[in-house]
């Protein structure tokens, strides 16, 4: 990644210093052929749109276009009507596809550069394990954790609860509340779970309206006792806080698995799991 900065610096000096020198050359030459200078300065400004965008090989293309044009019209009149070939035009034919082939190459390590930032960013973004809004674990590191936990299980027969919480009517509350307020409440819903788990207790969010919790060295009794607190508390949250008179409580499901040796995997063990959320009423 230095390298390609380092070269695009290098090419976008080179290319400054060559408008430096195509406008100098022009304007210390303006009274000669100032017309045919205007319309060229202009056609290198639309060849550069192009190079830019459509990189080298349209910059090349688009070049030779231009300089065959004003090759042409050069020799047309040299031959019909004796007019000199002035500096002006050997500066033209040299400075187009130099220039046009500069900003193309701006341009391919501009986007060299975009590809990397975004890989970078999709990297961060598969090596985060904490959910923005709630603060608890997101569910990468559900499964991450899980795996462990039933290796653990496995290996030292202790039991292992996993606790499910879904949110109901999800859709309904954020339209009913907006977006900013319905993160705020995912906020302290996580907060009262963190509230009432133990530290080797593991919380996360697995979706946008599902919570789990992992109870290592827990049985399905001890689980819900947790169960029983945390709904208790969520249901005393008021969607309208405004509105002393008016109250509109939270509809939470919870279900809770104890891991036994049949479950094969992480992912069976959380399927069998969201299932006992429909025996909670």
């Amino acid at each position: 990644m230095n390298k390609t900065i380092k070269k695009l610096d290098a090419y976008i000096l080179l290319f400054l210093l060559d408008l430096f020198c195509i406008l100098s050359f022009s304007f210390f030459n303006m009274d000669k052929n100032s017309i045919i200078d205007f319309i060229m300065l202009s056609v290198l400004f639309l060849i550069l749109f192009i190079s830019y965008f459509k990189r080298t090989v349209w910059s090349i293309i688009s070049s030779a276009i231009s300089i065959f044009g004003l090759g042409s019209y050069t020799l047309y009149n040299n031959l019909l009507y004796g007019i000199e070939v002035i500096i002006n035009t050997y500066m033209w034919m040299v400075a187009i596809p130099i220039t046009a082939v500069l900003l193309a190459k701006i341009g391919e390590y501009i986007n060299i550069l975009e590809d990397t930032n975004i890989n970078l960013q999709q990297e961060c973004e598969n090596l985060v394990t904490i959910d923005k809004t709630t603060g608890l674990g997101n569910i990468k590191s559900f499964y991450m954790d899980l795996d462990k936990e039933i290796s653990k299980s496995k290996r030292y027969e202790k039991p292992l609860s996993l606790m499910m919480i879904k949110l109901e009517f999800y859709d309904e509350i954020k339209a009913l509340i907006g977006e900013i307020k319905m993160k705020e409440l995912l906020k302290e819903i996580g907060k009262i779970i963190t509230s009432f788990t133990r530290k080797e207790d593991i919380s996360c969010k697995l979706g946008q309206d599902t919570l789990a919790i992992l109870m290592p060295e827990t049985d399905k009794n001890g689980a819900e006792v947790v169960k029983t607190r945390i709904k208790e508390t969520l249901k005393e949250i008021n969607l309208n806080k405004n509105k002393e008179n008016n109250h509109i409580n939270l509809d939470i499901k919870i279900g809770i698995l104890q891991y036994d040796k049949t479950v094969e995997n992480a992912f069976e063990f959380k399927k069998i799991a969201e299932k006992e959320l429909e025996y909670d009423v």
